[in-house]
């Protein structure tokens, strides 16, 4: 068997067609003993090498529902009453190099590992380290959503993350009860929404569980991985938003809930500001408007299409409009340049 993307092949008593694609919905179905030998190899290939103790009853059973979206996973896992211990001290694969974020929905488990541990039944959250020792009991049917993270992400946004783990986290009220209810809403749209939008709706459960956990390094927002999702949610809002004339730096602060001054530190280190990403935008649309399109010549005026685009100065839309393409835009519609840019 080829080695899994998602970490070291062992000798396999899974077909390598399980593991393709980001979408995984696994269970056993073998007797006996071999039921808990096929769910370590579950739990090995997704999460971390571990060993596994249970009594191979005929009723045991492990199932998990897991999606893969960038260097993240989301999965919501049922099993029986059983035990994990790792052992390893350090990453064998950048795969183990892990943070484990915990919501139990049903059944009890105990997280130990540095010494700590944090006793979790239905609702109640604790992370620990994936890459180092640790061990969890589980005692009867439980189930759990886990969100792995990578280290790095954590780290740079938490001092000592290290030193937060196996301890339970105060999701009763405040950011951490906002954060349970996320986390759990979004493990039942696994396999319903695409890796792009899984990855954009994790960026706010990261920033969640990073002030959850407390000891915030700096702000949250200065994480380049979040950073890079909060400007990609800024230019969505820009570009559903283009035709309206009164679409400035207030509205789409307003709209966002972050700063002008923010938002503009955002695009300065795309080389520009949000108010010229506003006017490039706009402008080429203007352009692709006034572009031949299927053969046939648009039949809007061209103070038609600069009124649909938000530009409410013909002067002005002219000029930038020939700064920006070399041209005007009657010449532009003349010579029938469908570009875009």
């Amino acid at each position: 068997m080829s080695k899994s993307p998602d970490g070291p092949s062992p000798t396999s008593i899974i077909q390598t067609e399980d593991w393709a694609g980001p979408l995984l919905d696994l269970s056993v179905h073998h007797s006996g003993k071999r039921r808990i030998e096929y769910w370590r190899e579950i739990i090995l290939r997704l999460f971390a090498d571990v060993q596994i103790s249970a009594i191979p009853q005929s009723d045991f059973f492990g199932k998990v529902l897991s999606q893969r979206f960038s260097d993240l996973r989301l999965s919501v896992i049922s099993a029986s009453e059983q035990s994990v211990d790792r052992r390893f001290r350090e990453a064998r694969s950048e795969y183990e190099d892990r943070y484990f974020a915990v919501l139990m929905l049903q059944g009890k488990q105990i997280i130990e590992q540095n010494g700590s541990h944090a006793i979790l039944e239905a609702g109640d959250m604790a992370i620990y380290d994936a890459t180092r020792p640790h061990s969890l009991r589980f005692e009867g049917q439980w189930q759990e959503v886990v969100f792995s993270i990578a280290r790095p992400t954590l780290n740079n946004l938490l001092v000592n993350a290290e030193d937060r783990v196996a301890t339970s986290l105060a999701v009763s009220s405040g950011v951490g009860n906002v954060l349970s209810s996320y986390l759990s809403a979004l493990s039942r749209q696994i396999g319903q929404l695409s890796t792009d939008e899984m990855t954009r709706l994790a960026d706010p459960a990261i920033s969640m569980l990073a002030m959850t956990l407390g000891g915030i390094n700096g702000s949250i927002s200065d994480s380049p991985h979040l950073r890079s999702g909060t400007l990609l949610r800024v230019k969505r809002y820009v570009n559903a938003h283009l035709h309206d004339p009164d679409l400035d730096a207030t509205m789409i602060a307003s709209a966002s809930g972050l700063s002008v001054r923010y938002i503009n530190k955002l695009f300065a280190a795309e080389g520009t500001s949000l108010i010229r990403y506003v006017l490039l935008k706009r402008l080429d649309r203007c352009a692709h408007s006034l572009s031949v399109t299927g053969g046939a010549r648009t039949v809007d005026s061209i103070a038609d299409v600069d009124l649909r685009w938000g530009f409410n100065d013909m002067s002005h839309f002219s000029r930038a409009f020939k700064k920006r393409f070399g041209m005007t835009p009657r010449e532009w519609r003349k010579d029938g340049i469908p570009k875009s840019r």
